[in-house]
């Protein structure tokens, strides 16, 4: 999914850089992201330019410290192992600059959980569909609610 994500990103005129813990799995993720140019020319009639110009807005790095430097927003998609995204988002608040805002791709935890590991939880994005779960919780409420807008957790 992270793959995919750094690759619409890219394509929508952003600047993006990969970061994989080991040269290994940057050409994994390199090779997963070319896998993605001939299903946007197919599926979105993109041109061999468009795909291509993507995919030169991409960097890939092992150092955590480089793929952060200049990050406005980022954007995690790492295994749902709570210790695992907790670790990680104490080693990104120590090297994020100041300006970052924190997302998760979270899809079985809650986002919430993670934004004090950041040590500046007011920059972590929470899903407005989790601050709204929470809330219908009190009131039996089953449904779930997918949402595209976002809130800053507080």
């Amino acid at each position: 999914m992270g793959s995919q994500i750094a690759y619409q990103t890219a394509f929508k005129g952003f600047d993006v850089c990969v970061y994989e813990i080991d040269d290994k799995a940057l050409e994994r993720a390199k090779k997963r992201i070319m896998d993605l140019k001939p299903r946007y020319q197919k599926d979105l009639g993109a041109s061999e330019e468009e795909v291509h110009s993507a995919y030169d807005r991409i960097t890939f790095t092992s150092d955590l410290s480089k793929a952060v430097a200049e990050a406005d927003l980022l954007i995690e998609a790492i295994p749902e192992v709570v210790d695992i995204k907790t670790d990680f988002y104490t080693k990104l608040g120590k090297v994020a600059p100041a300006k970052t805002v924190f997302a998760t791709n979270s899809s079985t935890l809650l986002p919430s959980q993670f934004a004090d590991a950041t040590g500046r939880p007011e920059k972590f994005l929470v899903p407005l569909q989790e601050t709204l779960i929470l809330f219908c919780s009190f009131r039996i409420c089953a449904s779930r609610l997918f949402l595209l807008r976002h809130r800053t957790y507080s």
